[in-house]
């Protein structure tokens, strides 16, 4: 009597486990039918506005950050996009890692082709900077902005940065400003691409700055559009990641990946206000970079665009999505590479928070299995019709999200969608497979990196800062030697990095060929 009545309390036992198993997996599933509806709801009022134009004399500057490596068959057409942006002021940075004959040469010809526009060049670790400015002149009222706000105001705002908020961002690694870093002595920067645009960082004269990628190009009126959404309580703007309309399938998955379980989570994680934030194309406001210690103060984590992001949220700042998706076009593709890529990013995702290990169960057929499982017990319905019906609302959705976030028609057709969204589908186990059980090492900018806590790069050689050196300013024969010396001043005032090698200035008024050392 004993036995039987243990084994009936252990089989109620069991029963309520699988119940309660049984409603949290409902729950599950109706909290991936919100993201779907809040994502293309989000998508439709967001994507492809059309900001108006009528006060483009008063918007600040913008100084837009290129760090380079390497080149590709669409790179001179990518670069050729920024400089015909339409917006009063701005100015173009580059930044290539290694001196390269080839992509200087890229650089040089544009700036030739565009004398009106302000750029300059940063090369290597020499860090040769090459300046072009307009000709008309300009107020130069930005150098006087203040970098620090009211100690009141950045208590105020750190006070509004909400509890909730900090519990979903990653709790393994806190983050250190640069004052503290410094004093701890680990301010060697891993970061390849935060190491690149140091020098430009510190040249640039604008309150805002732009990182963008070196595979992304930009409509003319993108950068009015980031600018629009930086009103006064946002601090960081930033665009959702997509891809140009390019040939062959591996350009298919790419579209169709980022157009539809990237464009949903993007766009549904931002709306509810947790930082998701992809730093391929970012617009900041400087002075809250600066309070931290610059740039460099995130040059140990490979994640940086996280933790930039999460800085300006921590001082009261609110970040936005643009309006218009980043544009990738990149030269070079193919599914292999994005592949590689996607097991990259999942590897940073589990570093930044432990629910990336849950992210397996949100993708469709996983889903739909368990969807057929639960339904099949609770209610016996059919669990393979279940499945199926599920697998293919899923489908339409994610067609919906993807004609939202193009804004026009699709490059190829519906069956075309359809392989392309099956391959996508089930490389994804296979991502998360090789994330979850590989090695913590990561290829990035032809590097190798083995990630630590919160992304931070581990047991790697440092990269060295470059040592102090004077910066040398060149002056054509037909500048004023007023102007000569206003500028010379200014730059140095500006910058904060050592700069080696020679800083050489040319006149748009008598161009003359760079010198680069």
């Amino acid at each position: 009597m004993i036995s039987l009545g243990s084994s009936g309390n252990n089989s109620d036992a069991l029963h309520v486990t699988i119940l309660t198993c049984c409603y949290l997996l409902i729950g599950g599933w109706a909290l991936l039918a919100t993201f779907h509806i809040l994502g293309i709801a989000y998508g439709l009022y967001k994507f492809h506005r059309k900001p108006s134009h009528s006060n483009l004399k008063e918007m600040p500057g913008v100084s837009i950050i290129k760090p380079l490596t390497g080149i590709d068959a669409n790179l001179y057409e990518n670069l050729k996009t920024f400089f015909n942006l339409q917006y009063p002021r701005y100015e173009i940075l580059f930044c290539v890692q290694e001196h390269d004959n080839e992509l200087i040469d890229i650089i040089e010809r544009l700036r030739e082709q565009y004398p009106r526009v302000d750029s300059q060049l940063f090369v290597g670790t020499q860090s040769t900077a090459v300046k072009q400015e307009r000709e008309v002149d300009e107020e130069q009222e930005y150098y006087d902005m203040p970098l620090v706000a009211n100690p009141r105001d950045e208590k105020l705002r750190r006070k509004q940065f909400s509890l909730w908020k900090r519990i979903f961002c990653c709790g393994s690694q806190k983050f250190l400003s640069g004052d503290k870093l410094s004093k701890n002595g680990t301010m060697d920067i891993k970061n390849p691409k935060i190491y690149n645009m140091l020098p430009a960082y510190e040249k640039a004269q604008y309150p805002f700055i732009l990182i963008s990628d070196s595979g992304l190009m930009m409509h003319e009126n993108t950068l009015y559009d980031m600018v629009a959404c930086m009103t006064d309580n946002v601090g960081l703007v930033h665009q959702m990641p997509f891809t140009c309309d390019r040939k062959g399938f591996a350009g298919s998955v790419e579209k169709v990946y980022f157009g539809t379980q990237h464009a949903r989570m993007y766009m549904t994680i931002n709306l509810i206000g947790i930082n998701c934030v992809t730093g391929m194309s970012c617009l900041i406001r400087k002075e809250c970079i600066d309070r931290v210690g610059g740039l460099r103060a995130f040059g140990h984590y490979i994640a940086e665009d996280y933790y930039i992001a999460d800085e300006v949220a921590k001082q009261g700042w609110k970040l936005r999505v643009a309006s218009t998706p980043a544009q990738q076009n990149s030269g070079e593709y193919s599914v292999s590479t994005w592949i590689d890529r996607m097991i990259r990013w999942c590897k940073l995702r589990m570093r930044l928070s432990p629910l990336a290990y849950l992210e397996p169960l949100q993708e469709c057929f996983s889903s739909a299995i368990l969807a057929g499982i639960v339904t099949n017990y609770l209610f016996e319905w059919n669990a393979l019709v279940v499945a199926a019906c599920h697998i293919l609302i899923w489908f339409i959705l994610d067609y919906l999200m993807l004609r939202i976030t193009q804004g026009g028609p699709l490059p190829f057709s519906k069956f075309e969608f359809a392989i392309a969204w099956l391959v996508r589908e089930f490389s994804s186990f296979y991502i998360y497979f090789k994330a979850f059980t590989g090695s913590s090492t990561v290829k990035w900018r032809g590097k190798e990196y083995r990630l630590g806590s919160g992304t931070r790069a581990e047991d790697l050689s440092p990269l060295p800062l470059p040592p102090p050196a004077p910066s040398l300013l060149v002056e054509s024969p037909s500048s004023s030697s007023s102007s000569s010396s206003s500028l010379s001043s200014s730059s140095l005032s500006n910058s904060t990095l050592p700069v080696t090698g020679s800083h050489l200035s040319s006149s748009s008024s008598t161009k003359q060929s760079s010198q680069l050392v």
